[in-house]
């Protein structure tokens, strides 16, 4: 018996963990989302009104969903540029291009500078006025190249990509790199041994073997896109930046949990309505997206 039931000992204390940090939090959060509560006093019940608040508001619905449509911009960025960067940088470093050991390391460094740090920066480079770009192109005799950057709305949503691609980029360069030397040296011998071009063992041997590792990036950038706040705070302020350029679902949440935007007050009853329909697309991007994945599935 005791043998039997030996690995509950080992499962149970992750489970508690799991149970406590993880599910209770997200229970309380779906039980909070029916009331209306300024995180002082007594809570009111309300219903669905804040779920019906946030779809039909005359003045919420079009910031929200304005909002979500960058972040869903911002994913496909996630999933058609920063991803496939990665992926091609890594390679590269793998066939061992010339002064690949110097150049990992100046990806990977910005990846261990904090995103406030970067972002503050990147205001001080990008500055209108007193910024180094601007500052450099007049030097230069470019003063009609020069712009308000940040302060531009055709500009901002780029420079942030950019941005992001430049800081964040190493961290999965390195595990798409540590997955391509994990793979065994025989095969890549055998490769070689049968005349398969470069062409040929990148496409039917790296690529293949190196899915899972595409799988668990994605996802996690997925869910880092869905998330974002940091960067764009720092770069457009709390109101998103000019015309909403930088505005993303977590900042909507923080103005209108905890700016008073909605009703002159802190409404945390509304923020949890806000990250119950925000968890909920996460769980539906990313069952999507597995979903894709399956059918480009390796069986190792």
């Amino acid at each position: 018996m005791r043998r039997k039931y030996a690995h509950v000992k080992f499962i149970l204390p992750g489970f508690l963990l799991y149970t406590c940090f993880i599910i209770l939090p997200i229970l309380y959060v779906a039980y909070l989302s029916f009331f209306e509560w300024s995180g002082l006093g007594p809570m009111k019940f309300a219903g669905l009104k804040n779920f019906i608040t946030i779809f039909t508001d005359e003045k919420f619905s079009p910031t929200f969903f304005h909002a979500l449509l960058n972040n869903l911009k911002y994913l496909l960025c996630v999933w058609f540029i920063i991803t496939p960067f990665q992926y091609i940088l890594a390679y590269l470093f793998f066939i061992k291009i010339p002064a690949h050991k110097y150049l990992k390391f100046m990806v990977f460094m910005p990846y261990v500078i904090s995103s406030t740090i970067v972002s503050f920066f990147a205001t001080l480079i990008f500055n209108p006025n007193i910024g180094f770009l601007n500052k450099f192109l007049g030097f230069l005799g470019l003063e009609e190249m020069q712009g308000a950057w940040f302060g531009d709305p055709d500009w901002s949503f780029k420079l942030m990509i950019f941005l992001i691609i430049w800081q964040g980029a190493g961290s999965g360069i390195m595990i798409f790199y540590s997955n391509f030397m994990d793979i065994s040296k025989d095969i890549m011998e055998a490769c070689r041994i049968d005349g398969c071009s470069e062409w040929q063992r990148f496409i039917h041997i790296l690529v293949p073997l190196s899915l899972p590792s595409c799988a668990s990036i994605i996802t996690m950038s997925t869910i880092w896109a869905l998330a974002l706040f940091d960067i764009p705070f720092i770069l457009g302020g709390p109101t998103g930046g000019i015309s909403g350029s930088l505005d993303f679902v977590n900042l909507v949440f923080y103005r209108y949990t905890f700016g008073g935007t909605l009703n002159g007050k802190s409404e945390m009853g509304f923020g949890a309505a806000i990250c119950l329909v925000m968890f909920i697309v996460m769980l539906s991007v990313t069952a999507l997206q597995n979903k894709i994945l399956k059918k480009f599935e390796y069986d190792t």
